[in-house]
């Protein structure tokens, strides 16, 4: 019997055999498994660069610009004895809102009379201050002056006289009275005490912006016939609105049904002046003049849903192309006196006067309230998949807010830029993790790749995702 040695030429040849087909078997497989990882790695590139995305926002797709205007409030004259016109800590929190039309109802103290004090005429304001210290305060701050002038038209062209002529202190823009309908003024009386005041001011001072309508609600027979009447002359539009009156909580879904009928309205009140006065239209602007969430009562009030609900109507005015007057500064926005509320946790709230409300927030998640960079210029196209959620974005520079409606899911929300394709995004949010008189806390940093992001929208939030394009950050 031949025996084999360990270094047997045949015995070497048949154990190479042997190593080298099982080798060679695992080669083919680990080659085959790595074209499998890499087909599928390109498959995952190639639908990451071309997926869609459940939230689309088109930079190439501008749909309004911005009047710098827009963002505004009205100021109540409320919370003696620190109103705006004293209170320098509220000046500068609404400074630091970014808030660039303040409006104010005027009066003389004794109609007919110039050389009696002008003071606020809202019920129950602090009559202290002159209208001269309002309207410095309003423009040491920043913003432009909206004066509610009298339907006397003596009391209206000597106003106008004192600001404008004799003590320097001008104001451009005027509107007159409020909430005529509610008062039970038809629209014709109105109309016709608008045209003699507007041809008697214009006279004095052609350079103003005089606004009417002023109606209790989205009032359309009334705006109507005053088009009809004063559309020759007007040069914009001022209706408000109240979802409603707050002695006890609202409907979720019914509220914010009502907060996007504030941009419909804007844009049915746009299609009935282009109706009644097309060669005009171009010229004649809408400002919703006054609008909250209540207007009899505080339910809902002191709680987050309120900055989310805030932010939705705000959206929806912006993006109709309106200009927003928030009502009201003292009383809505900030408080004027001392509270303690249990929140929606349980947990014990404490109220300094001067304290921020939810819905000062609200308006916060578009300013940026000097904590992050602020909603641009231009109004670009945005929509969304997802539902129960809200998108709104601005170029110019480029930030985009996503409202989560829902009070119970949290949402996926994969954002496609058309327009944009690497950079960073700075990511702030107001939701319930914070509790309501808090500011948006930044939740994040992301990268910005293929021109999509991905980021979990917590319920009943608003987030502000500021866009930082490469060219930007270098």
């Amino acid at each position: 019997m031949k025996t084999f040695s360990f270094f047997d030429p045949f015995v070497s040849r048949r154990m190479k055999m042997r190593t080298a087909i099982p080798l060679g078997i695992a080669v083919l497989l680990v080659g085959m498994l790595l074209v499998t990882l890499l087909s599928h790695q390109l498959e995952l590139l190639e639908q990451h660069a071309t997926d869609p995305g459940n939230i689309v926002v088109n930079y190439h797709a501008p749909i309004v610009k911005l009047d710098q205007k827009a963002i505004g409030m009205d100021l109540s004259g409320y919370g003696y004895p620190n109103v705006f016109v004293n209170d320098p800590l509220e000046q500068k929190e609404l400074k630091a809102l970014n808030v660039k039309f303040l409006r104010i109802d005027l009066k003389y103290t004794v109609s007919g009379d110039p050389t009696s004090k002008i003071v606020c005429n809202s019920n129950g304001c602090d009559t202290r201050w002159t209208g001269d210290q309002w309207i410095q305060a309003i423009k040491a701050i920043g913003a432009q002056p909206l004066i509610v002038f009298p339907y006397n038209i003596t009391d209206a062209t000597n106003m106008l006289k004192h600001f404008n002529k004799e003590t320097n202190n001008y104001v451009r823009y005027w509107t007159l009275g409020n909430e005529p309908d509610l008062s039970g003024m038809s629209a014709t009386t109105y109309s016709n005490i608008f045209n003699q005041d507007y041809d008697a001011m214009k006279a004095i001072d052609p350079t103003i912006h005089i606004g009417g309508g002023t109606t209790a609600w989205y009032d359309v027979p009334f705006l109507q016939t005053f088009l009809q009447h004063s559309g020759n002359r007007v040069d914009f539009i001022d209706f408000h609105g109240y979802a409603q009156e707050g002695t006890k909580d609202g409907n979720y879904l019914t509220l914010f049904h009502y907060a996007a009928q504030y941009g419909d309205n804007i844009r049915d009140l746009r299609s009935l002046i282009q109706r009644i006065v097309p060669t005009r239209a171009a010229q004649i602007g809408i400002e919703v003049g006054e609008w909250e969430l209540n207007w009899g009562g505080t339910a809902q009030n002191n709680t987050n849903f309120h900055a989310v609900w805030v932010a939705s109507v705000l959206g929806g005015i912006l993006e109709a192309g309106g200009w927003s007057l928030f009502y009201a500064d003292k009383g809505n926005a900030i408080y004027g006196y001392p509270h303690t509320f249990i929140d929606a946790h349980g947990k014990k709230v404490q109220i300094k006067p001067d304290d921020t409300n939810a819905a000062y927030h609200g308006i916060g998640m578009f300013t940026g309230e000097s904590l992050f960079r602020g909603f641009g210029t231009v109004m670009v196209s945005a929509s969304t998949a997802l539902p129960n959620v809200e998108v709104f974005a601005s170029d110019n520079p480029k930030n985009i807010v996503v409202i989560n409606q829902s009070p119970t899911a949290t949402q996926i929300a994969t954002i496609a830029l058309e327009g944009v394709t690497s950079g960073t995004v700075d990511v702030w949010g107001k939701n319930e993790a914070v509790p309501f008189p808090d500011p948006p806390i930044k939740l994040a940093t992301l990268s910005l790749e293929n021109g999509t992001f991905t980021f979990r929208l917590a319920p009943f939030s608003v987030t502000t995702f500021v866009i930082h394009t490469v060219s930007e950050i270098v």
